[in-house]
């Protein structure tokens, strides 16, 4: 009786150690913009990407939307400090006053002036 006792006392232990480690780590599933970082002090940092980020572009006849930082949005629409400007098959162009970025589904990110 008293083995079994121990063991089950070392069980919830155990889950507890675990249960709180699942907490403090961040979710891989998250949008980039919410994961968060543990430091090696323990506490967390929120990362921000420096870029917006595309992800998916869907098509519904005429009508576009991209996926950017995990929020759909259609031409015309702010995200940020951007505004969409035009949605293709393969890419996006957002503007920020006479800064232009484009941003490939399947290629790296550029910046025009």
């Amino acid at each position: 009786m008293t083995v079994i006792l121990k063991f089950k006392g070392w069980l919830l232990a155990i889950t507890a150690v675990l249960l709180s480690t699942a907490v403090l780590a961040a979710d891989p599933t998250q949008p980039e913009a919410q994961l968060q970082r543990l430091t090696a002090a323990g506490a967390t940092q929120t990362a921000t990407p420096a870029l917006p980020k595309l992800s998916m572009i869907r098509s519904q006849g005429s009508h576009q939307q991209a996926l950017i930082n995990g929020q759909w949005l259609k031409a015309g629409e702010k995200i940020g400090a951007y505004q969409v400007r035009s949605i293709s098959a393969s890419q996006v162009t957002l503007v920020q006053g006479e800064r232009s970025l484009v941003l490939n589904l399947f290629q790296t990110t550029t910046t025009t002036k």
